[in-house]
């Protein structure tokens, strides 16, 4: 609104002037509040409509777009404007950032889809902690969803029979009991599904980082075969932001429809032209 009043501040002028003499105008400080407001509200604007596009990957920009503001938000701190309530907005803006997304990271699965996006991985976060808390929870999932399988020795493939030793009836003394543990699921002929999946996601992580505007999608569709529990993890974690961007959408359509010269269709005829309007 303050935009669009400051791109037409000299016809609005004029227009007030013939209009009604007796109404009083802004200030030239005033004019420059307004200019120097939609500055400050610029990047916030930016994020929204980022983070309410529909048709491409918003949930793994939400930490690096948190940031950005309260990095833009600060700067304007250090750099105050010559007015006081310009001042006390950006101190009101970079308090509120602060309450509502300081904790950001920890938002375990918009961490999940910043690392999983081959665009960002852990350069995203700000705290190292936050970046490997992600990977033992992806690292988690894919290992659950493996199976042990067997692997099959050239002794097997030809169908000889190996003899298997006789197992030790020895007792493992106690202070060895973990380490026992710990090495069993790791004996020869025997894939260990947290190790393949860790395996998985440091391959992924040692890729290259793709440009800030390229497809993630189309990325994981070409290495899916490649890292393939890790891609499966990423269908449930790359995703997108829900808002009422799209709700608002449909009421702004129904509006364009529902006209003067229109105002007999059926509540039936108007949810299937709104239907085929969102869908085609």
């Amino acid at each position: 609104m303050l935009k669009r009043i400051a791109e037409v501040k000299d016809p609005l002028i004029s227009t007030l002037a013939l209009v009604n003499p007796q109404l009083q105008t802004l200030s030239l400080e005033e004019w420059e509040m307004v200019k120097e407001t939609c500055e400050v509200l610029q990047p916030f604007e930016e994020v929204t409509v980022e983070l309410s596009a529909e048709r491409f990957v918003t949930g793994s920009k939400a930490i690096l777009m948190a940031r950005g503001l309260q990095r833009v938000t600060a700067h304007r701190q250090r750099s105050p404007s010559i007015y006081q309530p310009i001042r006390n907005m950006v101190d009101i803006l970079m308090a509120e950032i602060v309450k509502r997304l300081g904790g950001i990271e920890q938002v375990s699965l918009l961490a999940d889809a910043t690392l999983l996006d081959p665009r960002f991985k852990k350069h995203a976060f700000l705290h190292d902690r936050h970046a490997e808390d992600a990977v033992t929870r992806v690292v988690g999932v894919a290992s659950r969803s493996l199976r042990p399988l067997p692997l099959a020795t050239s002794s097997t493939e030809e169908g000889e029979g190996v003899p298997q030793a006789n197992p030790s009836t020895e007792t493992v003394p106690v202070i060895w009991a973990d380490f026992e543990e710990r090495v069993a699921s790791l004996r020869p002929g025997v894939q260990n599904p947290f190790t393949e999946a860790m395996l998985e996601i440091k391959g992924f992580l040692s890729e290259p980082l793709l440009p800030r505007t390229s497809d993630p999608l189309e990325w994981w569709k070409s290495r899916a075969t490649v890292f393939k529990k890790t891609c499966d993890v990423m269908k449930t974690r790359l995703c997108i932001v829900a808002t009422s961007v799209p709700s608002e959408r449909i009421f702004s359509k129904a509006g364009q429809i529902i006209t003067d010269r229109r105002n007999r269709l059926s509540p039936g005829k108007v949810r299937e032209l709104i239907f085929l309007n969102a869908n085609l």
